[in-house]
């Protein structure tokens, strides 16, 4: 290059450099083409669909990240992070206040009528702790108000939700926007999640692990998978309440190993769901949860009874409560807010109502009253007349307009919110996360109401970027030089865990196993002898509908075959195999890497966007796609075996794989042999569909017969895809299973039969001899039937075993003394 070219980079290079960091940005995105910006943003949204945004394809998650991050300054940033502390050091002792000697309520700071009446606050939680804090973690809403400042319009205690999010947001960023994160120094994330681990870390007994979990619902929403992430990002355990146990006053977790204690739990399910015997009856949470909390055998964060911050009924007065309790005033502006009960405060709202958010303290229904008519608030006031103490009102903030930019409209300004996180940590220190979970969305208002319901439809996130001058670490992992002592222990698998990867093994089974049978139909059907080749591939398609638990019928026609099988909504169908598949991996998502999960990513856009009628008389479109999936299946089975360690997480897997390929091959087996006289189509198809044609040819050259196809696919146990071969790994398997604790007498141990049941299974294929289940004709005899029928039913008992000795916990002993 020639000097004088050189020195010009120089010159603009430092010229760049000089400019504040939101100008470099700017002019970052206006040299980007549009075809680069939709690249870019399509890359984003794939990284947010793999870091497991996306609840599965047929229900599309609404949330999409917006290429362009929210900057806000140091000078911006530091009196909002003052204010956050304080705000978070008040709302702690407020509840602190209100669930111990409620000093607040004695001194008329906050009227008893607003606690009392509130649906919020838990009586069942005053009194339950004085040594731990109630609220360690916080989120807090801000966006602007009229006069452009930030204030606080929303605190969520109960369940924090959005800090996953953001943790994705920042990841994704991280992995597609190289150029503009080398141009621009913002604060990481990685010291607020380090301070949450180190808060979670409880200790434990010499004998005892140090155990932590995140406790979540049961139903698979956007919500559910944020946790998984989070709970796999902090190395925790990811926990239902029937996972949990309490027991000698305290809370154990169900594991395959036995029960271990559990020292701290990172609560995101409700306040009134998670203890059945003192909350909600019908809830799904653990019984015992507040009883181990007040015996000092649990650190939970938060605390249940937290949530009455979340309803907003204390905003009217955290300005007076700041002073009574912290003698400061509030840093923080928060919205205005007014409480019915005060006569000026319900004259003002009626004066002004169009302006304010209207909410019923017992139910929390919120109206905006912006969208009712006149008729509509004469009926209103006359409610709010009968009791107005129940009744609070926040004012609507007209929030500020950020720039936004999406593939079909471009630049664009929306109105914006976002929401920060703080951390109680030890010595009462407050963490703030140096980040936030932005959302914006046309109108200002459906940012401010109904925020339970996180993304809808119409809302779009942003991640926001506080700016700094320091390079700081992104990882949780950090090299160290102390001393560390080796350790081949990989973690405790909880029970329900393991029936997840139990099941996620059968369900890929048995996905693998009718793909191979459909692709091993459809040439049947165009053979030279149309009715031989009929018939054939319906042998082979009623094996298909029955391993999903179909009873089809002898005679039905090839279209009442097929179409079960390619409806999305059919029970027994391929569609509804994958959702099966899905529903177990997404449920144990932390235990596989990000390799496995694209595979299943892959697999399901694979079956998702196949026909729903395909044409099987032109059957060449459906071959590839069934190739493609049994290609993305082989690779699962590849990457688990390469990626997971030999611990019983992976057992599971593999004694689920191994019982549901047998299971199945003698249904396939009993499906072509036992009901009618295969033709040497269909005998082919069978042994392409089970990967042994070339070993057949080897051992039998081109003559195609059903009593050495019986001998290699049932009792070879040197064929990997034989049922021999298959009860040969089982009981390997079952052999390695830890032994029961459950029900035991003291000091002893418990066994299932599932030792017995696989032995049993190997006993009855070494017993048989191929030449004695077919007669002189070579033609098989009933024996064939009964022996493949007995097997099943083996195979499923072994099953039942797995799930009552390992899964259900049975109390075994007590079971055995009835009898």
């Amino acid at each position: 290059m020639p000097l004088n070219a050189a020195q010009s980079v120089n010159s603009e290079q430092q010229h760049w450099q000089s400019l504040p960091q939101w100008q470099q940005v700017e002019q970052w995105w206006q040299q980007q083409t549009d075809s680069r910006l939709a690249q870019l943003h399509s890359e984003l949204q794939h990284q947010v669909r793999e870091n497991g945004a996306a609840v599965d394809a047929w229900d599309t998650s609404p949330r999409q990240l917006d290429l362009l991050p929210w900057l806000i300054s140091d000078e911006q940033w530091q009196p909002l992070h003052a204010g956050l502390v304080q705000r978070h050091t008040l709302l702690n002792a407020i509840l602190a206040d209100l669930y111990g000697p409620q000093h607040l309520l004695q001194q008329a700071i906050i009227p008893a009528s607003v606690i009392y009446q509130n649906a919020e606050f838990l009586l069942p939680c005053v009194g339950l702790t004085e040594t731990q804090p109630w609220l360690p973690l916080l989120a807090c809403d801000l966006g602007r108000n009229a006069q452009g400042q930030l204030c606080a319009f929303n605190d969520v205690s109960q369940l924090p939700a959005g800090l996953g999010h953001v943790l994705e947001h920042r990841l994704a960023f991280n992995n597609t926007t190289t150029e503009l994160n080398s141009i621009i120094k913002k604060n990481q994330l990685t010291g607020f999640f380090r301070q949450l681990q180190q808060l979670l870390q409880r200790p434990a007994q010499a004998d005892q692990l140090q155990l932590t979990a995140l406790l979540t619902h049961q139903q698979r929403d956007t919500a559910y998978f944020e946790h998984a992430f989070l709970a796999n990002y902090l190395d925790i355990a990811l926990v239902h309440g029937a996972d949990l146990m309490y027991k000698n006053g305290r809370l154990w977790l169900k594991t395959l190993s036995g029960l271990q204690p559990l020292q701290s739990l990172l609560r995101y399910l409700d306040d009134n769901h998670c203890d059945p015997l003192e909350l909600a009856p019908a809830s799904s949470g653990c019984a015992g949860l507040l009883q181990s909390i007040r015996q000092q055998q649990l650190f939970c964060a938060n605390l249940p009874g937290a949530a009455l911050l979340d309803s907003g009924a204390l905003l009217p007065f955290l300005n007076k409560a700041c002073q009574f309790l912290l003698a400061e005033p509030l840093l923080l502006p928060t919205v205005k807010a007014l409480w019915c009960g005060e006569p000026d405060a319900l004259t003002e709202l009626r004066h002004c109502p169009r302006q304010y958010c209207l909410q019923q303290l017992a139910t929390g229904e919120q109206l905006v009253l912006s969208q009712l008519t006149d008729a509509q608030l004469t009926s209103l006031w006359q409610r709010v007349k009968l009791q107005p103490e129940a009744y609070i009102a926040r004012e609507i903030l007209p929030l500020s307009q950020v720039p936004c930019w999406s593939v079909s409209n471009g630049a664009q300004q929306q109105s914006g919110t976002f929401r920060t996180f703080s951390l109680l940590a030890g010595n009462q220190h407050i963490e703030v996360l140096p980040g936030a979970l932005g959302r914006t969305a046309s109108e200002a208002e459906h940012l401010q109401i109904r925020l339970r319901q996180g993304f809808s439809q119409g809302f779009n996130a942003k991640d926001l970027w506080v700016l700094t001058e320091k390079v700081q670490s992104s990882s949780l992992l950090q090299c160290a030089s102390t001393r560390i002592t080796l350790s081949r222990q990989t973690g405790l698998v909880p029970s329900r865990v393991a029936d997840h990867l139990f099941w996620l093994g059968r369900y890929n089974e048995r996905l693998n196993l009718i793909c191979r049978a459909l692709r091993a139909a459809l040439p049947l059907l165009g053979s030279d002898e149309p009715e031989q080749g009929q018939q054939d591939a319906k042998a082979l398609l009623r094996f298909c509908l029955q391993a999903n638990g179909a009873e089809p019928q002898l005679n039905a026609s090839l279209e009442l075959l097929f179409q079960p099988l390619f409806s999305a909504d059919n029970p027994v169908g391929l569609v509804t195999i994958l959702k099966n598949l899905l529903f177990n991996a997404q449920s144990v998502r932390e235990y596989f890497g990000e390799d496995t999960w694209y595979v299943l990513d892959k697999l399901q856009n694979t079956i998702y966007s196949w026909p729903a009628q395909p044409d099987w008389q032109q059957p060449m479109a459906l071959l590839r796609t069934l190739d493609e999936i049994i290609l993305l299946q082989t690779a699962i089975y590849g990457l688990n075996n390469e990626t997971m360690s030999r611990t019983h997480s992976l057992r599971f897997m593999d004694l689920g794989q191994h019982l549901e390929r047998a299971l199945q091959t003698c249904g396939l087996l009993h499906s072509v042999f036992c009901n009618a006289t295969p033709g040497a189509s269909l005998l082919e198809a069978l042994l392409r569909m089970a990967d042994t044609l070339l070993t057949y040819r080897r051992r039998y050259r081109n003559e195609l017969h059903a009593l050495p196809i019986i001998d290699l696919l049932l009792l070879d146990d040197s064929t990997p895809r034989s049922v021999a071969f298959q009860c040969t790994l089982l009981l390997h398997e079952v052999n390695k299973l830890p032994p029961q604790q459950y029900g035991a007498l003291p000091g002893t141990q418990l066994q299932g039969n599932e030792l017995e049941l696989a032995s049993e299974l190997l006993g009855l294929l070494q017993q048989n001899d191929a030449e004695q289940l077919f007669d002189d004709n070579q033609q098989p005899r009933q024996e064939l039937g009964f022996l493949l029928m007995k097997l099943q039913l083996r195979l499923r008992q072994l099953s039942d075993s797995i799930t009552l000795s390992y899964f259900s916990h049975v109390d075994l002993h007590n079971q055995w003394q009835r009898f």
